[in-house]
C-alpha cells in the first residue's frame, strides 16, 4: 500500500465537513511501500478523522502522520480540540458507546470499527489525551515493506 493514497482518499471522503477544520497530512517519500490492506486502513482513517471533525471545536488542526518504526506501520492522528474525558478514554472503542454530554448523531460504532479492523491486521490502537489538549490516535500495524529501489516482479 502505498501510504498516501488511502490517507487523501479518507481526507477526500471528509471533504464536506474539512470546510470548518484544517487537516495535515505532508507525505513522507522515503517511506517504503506498506503491504497492507489499503481498504482497511482508508476506513481505520475515515473513522478517526469523521469523529475528530464531528468533535473538535471549528478551526481545530488535525495532524497525519505516518512513520515506519520496527516493522510496523506507525500512523497518527492528532487534533488540537478538548481531548476526551479521562474517565471515559478507556471506554470510546467499545460498541455503542458514546460519549457523556455529546450531540446526538452517530451510532458509537465508528472507534470500535477502527479498532477491530486494527486488530484484524494484528495491531494495536492507543488513544491519549495530549499535555497541552486535545488527542492522539496512535496505531501500530505490523506490515511488511518494500522500497521502489528494491521493487522486482512485486
Amino acid at each position: 500500500m502505498r501510504h498516501e493514497r488511502a490517507c487523501f482518499s479518507a481526507i477526500n471522503d471528509e471533504k464536506d465537513e474539512i470546510s470548518h477544520h484544517t487537516i495535515e497530512f505532508i507525505p513522507n517519500e522515503n517511506l517504503p511501500f506498506f503491504k497492507l490492506d489499503s481498504g482497511l486502513v482508508e476506513q481505520i482513517l475515515q473513522n478517526i478523522l469523521n469523529n475528530a471533525l464531528q468533535y473538535t471545536p471549528e478551526n481545530s488542526i488535525i495532524t497525519i502522520a505516518i512513520q515506519h518504526k520496527d516493522e510496523h506501520c506507525h500512523i497518527e492522528v492528532s487534533d488540537n480540540g478538548n481531548g476526551f474525558p479521562e474517565n471515559e478514554i478507556n471506554l470510546v472503542f467499545d460498541k455503542f458507546y458514546r460519549l457523556n454530554n455529546t450531540r446526538t448523531g452517530g451510532t458509537g460504532l465508528g472507534l470500535s470499527i477502527v479498532k477491530g479492523f486494527i486488530e484484524a491486521m494484528n495491531g494495536k490502537v492507543k488513544l491519549e489525551n495530549l499535555s497541552h489538549g486535545g488527542a492522539k490516535f496512535t496505531i501500530e500495524i505490523p506490515a511488511e515493506t518494500s522500497y521502489v529501489n528494491n521493487l522486482k516482479n512485486e
